[in-house]
C-alpha cells in the first residue's frame, strides 16, 4: 500500500502514535531505524512495518505500509530518517514471576532524562540484569529518545514501567531479595559490599538521588568511591559502575567455584 496524501486516514492514525496518550490507548510504541527494528526479538509482536518509498530493502517488507518520502519525514523522529519504522505491541509482565528465584534487579526512581534511562537499560542488558523496574515519575521508556539510547536492549530483558516503588520493594522483600541503594550519606563503599544472589539496586533521580522514604526501605546503603572533586555521578554512569562491580564479583565467584 503506497500512501502519498497527508489526509489519508491510515497515515493520520499512524501519525497520532507520536503522542504518548494515543500510544497508551493502543498499547503500542514506535521503533525507528533498521538496526533497532532488526533487534526486535521474535517473541515481540510487530503489528505493522512502515517504510519510505525509497527504502533500500523495501522488497523484503511485502506487507508493509509504504509512505512517500515527504510523509515518512513527517512521521520520523530523526533528522536523517533511515526509512523504516515498526509499530510494536507492548509486553506486560507479572512482577511476581520476574522476581521469583535468583537474579539481579535494577529499580529506577524518578529518572527524568530519556538518555539516562535508555543507557541504564542498555547497561542492564550488558551486565546480565534479570529485570529493570521504572517508577511512575520516570521518563517514558517508549519515547524515541529512550529507545534510541537502549540500542535495542529493551527487547533483550524485561523492563517494567509505571511502578510504585514501595509496593515493589515490599514484594521483593517477601521474595527474600536484599535491597541496596546508592546514597552519598552512607559510609559503606560499593567495592566492600557483599551482594547475595538475589539483590536489587535502587538508582535515584539525577539531581536529588533517592527519596528519604525510599532509602529507609533499603536493607543496605552504599556509595561509590570518588577520590576526585566531583560531587556526584551521572545516574547512568553510577548505575553502570554498580553493575560492572557486581559483574566482577560474580565472575570471581564463578572462577573460584570452577577451581
Amino acid at each position: 500500500m503506497l500512501i502519498e496524501s497527508l489526509q489519508n486516514l491510515t497515515f493520520r492514525n499512524i501519525l497520532k502514535l507520536q503522542d504518548k496518550k494515543f500510544r497508551l490507548q493502543n498499547d503500542v510504541f514506535l521503533v525507528e531505524g533498521k538496526k533497532q527494528v532488526d533487534e526486535i526479538s521474535k517473541d515481540w509482536n510487530i503489528k505493522q512495518i512502515i517504510v519510505s518509498k525509497d527504502f533500500e530493502d523495501i522488497k523484503n517488507f511485502k506487507d508493509s505500509i509504504i509512505l512517500s518520502k515527504h510523509l515518512f519525514t513527517n512521521l520520523s523522529s530523526t533528522k536523517s530518517p533511515q526509512g523504516i519504522i515498526a509499530i510494536v505491541e507492548k509486553k506486560h509482565y507479572k512482577i511476581k514471576n520476574l522476581i521469583h528465584g535468583h537474579g539481579i534487579f535494577i529499580v529506577l526512581e524518578n529518572i527524568q532524562d530519556p538518555g539516562n534511562l535508555g543507557t541504564i537499560i542498555r547497561s542492564s542488558d550488558a551486565f546480565g540484569v534479570k529485570a529493570v523496574f521504572v517508577s511512575k515519575e520516570s521518563a517514558d521508556i517508549y519515547s524515541h529518545k529512550t529507545l534510541r539510547a537502549t540500542m535495542g536492549s529493551l527487547f533483550h530483558l524485561p523492563v517494567v514501567d509505571n511502578i510504585d516503588i514501595k509496593d515493589l520493594l515490599d514484594l521483593m522483600k517477601k521474595e527474600k531479595i536484599v535491597v541496596f541503594a546508592a546514597s552519598l550519606n552512607s559510609k559503606k563503599y560499593l567495592n566492600k559490599v557483599q551482594f547475595p544472589p538475589k539483590s536489587a539496586f535502587i538508582i535515584g533521580n539525577e539531581a536529588k538521588g533517592i527519596k528519604n522514604e525510599t532509602a529507609a526501605l533499603a536493607n543496605t546503603l552504599f556509595q561509590i568511591s570518588m577520590p576526585g572533586k566531583a560531587e556526584s555521578l551521572n545516574a547512568a554512569v553510577a548505575a553502570s559502575i554498580i553493575m560492572y562491580e557486581l559483574s566482577k564479583k560474580t565472575a570471581k565467584k564463578n572462577i573460584s567455584e570452577e577451581n
